[in-house]
């Protein structure tokens, strides 16, 4: 029995216009038409309707999701009032679409006017400086009073305890930061179950730590684990599956399972292209990554079936591939660690 689709808020079908899926909503939430999925977003009462769907919390990451936040930060601006959660909300956006020049700007004044409000020593302004330190202290102090307070289970001590081992891991403490994991972990399996989408980012997190501390036995069964929930309640091509998709094919590639990861790797690089297009230095990043799981696994053919000769399509991609990283390399950053295999591309 094939189900009907019909629109969320106007109950009409297709004959009223093209339905679409725009976030990770399922069942009968997961239609709507692309006209009233606009006019909510542009008329909606929730703050975020601009950026994000208000029953599932996707982000849309469109175009339109720009333009909204782009307006409502010009009449913040003009009215005086405060701007800073949108030029956040706004830098973010144009960060995971790859507009990184715009993002830059917006983050800085940002930061400025929390200096201003907030002053220098709140941890949110000390993060933001790069003071991991000084932002550490405060950030234990606020999860020791929700503790004695809110007691181990409260909502509000378990994003603090989120909190804090995400700033623990980008410090490099990573014993401290799975300790916290894995506590958060087995509180939230236990109070949300393990369908739950903070659920799902705990592992994910956890996964990741035991991944960057070399710990890939350990690693492999979490990200595997993320990666089925994140595939049932969020879709293929939603960024935390993607974010799933690429650890775990790393890890296999370390593990040397290259027959594992060659087929992760071409989903990802299908999806980078589709969302940041085939020039962004992440999608190029991935085509040297996808080219040394071929030349691992043996079979170069491959590349011929889907990009044309494969020594040409590999070279020159690789070619371009480098020479882009090298140039923007400090602004973007290393993605991944491994060394790809000399080849002659003369």
């Amino acid at each position: 029995m094939v189900e009907e689709k019909t629109c969320r808020l106007c109950w009409g079908d297709e004959e009223e216009g093209p339905l679409v899926q725009p976030c990770a909503c399922r069942g009968s939430t997961q239609w709507i038409h692309e006209h009233c999925l606009e006019q909510w977003r542009r008329t909606g009462p929730r703050e975020d309707a601009a950026y994000r769907c208000g029953q599932c919390m996707d982000r849309y990451r469109d175009a339109l999701s720009l333009e909204l936040l782009s307006a409502r930060l010009q009449a913040e601006r003009m009215s005086g009032q405060g701007t800073v959660f949108t030029l956040n909300t706004l830098a973010g956006e144009l960060k995971v679409q790859g507009k990184y020049a715009e993002a830059e700007p917006l983050y800085r004044e940002a930061l400025e006017r929390q200096r201003g409000t907030l002053g220098n020593q709140h941890q949110n302004t000390l993060k933001a400086k790069g003071d991991l330190a000084a932002a550490e202290q405060l950030r234990r102090e606020a999860l020791e009073a929700q503790r004695e307070t809110l007691g181990n289970r409260h909502p509000r001590t378990l994003a603090s305890m989120n909190n804090l081992g995400l700033l623990l891991t980008t410090k490099g403490d990573l014993a401290a930061a799975e300790l916290l994991f894995r506590e958060l972990l087995e509180v939230e399996r236990e109070t949300l179950g393990n369908k739950h989408p903070n659920t799902h980012t705990c592992i994910l997190n956890l996964g990741f730590l035991l991944y960057t501390k070399g710990d890939l036995a350990a690693a492999e069964p979490l990200l595997r684990e993320a990666l089925v929930a994140l595939r049932e309640t969020l879709g293929n091509r939603h960024p935390s599956t993607l974010d799933a998709i690429d650890v775990l094919s790393v890890l296999l590639d370390v593990k040397g399972k290259y027959e594992e990861a060659a087929p992760l790797c071409r989903e990802l690089l299908q999806a980078r292209r589709e969302t940041l297009g085939s020039w962004h230095p992440v999608t190029l990043d991935l085509i040297l990554q996808f080219r040394v799981r071929l030349l691992n696994t043996g079979i170069l053919r491959i590349a011929q079936k889907l990009y044309g000769p494969p020594l040409r399509w590999l070279c020159g991609a690789r070619r371009l591939a480098v020479d882009t990283l090298v140039r923007f390399g400090p602004r973007f950053g290393p993605r991944r660690a491994s060394v790809a295999p000399a080849v002659d591309c003369s």
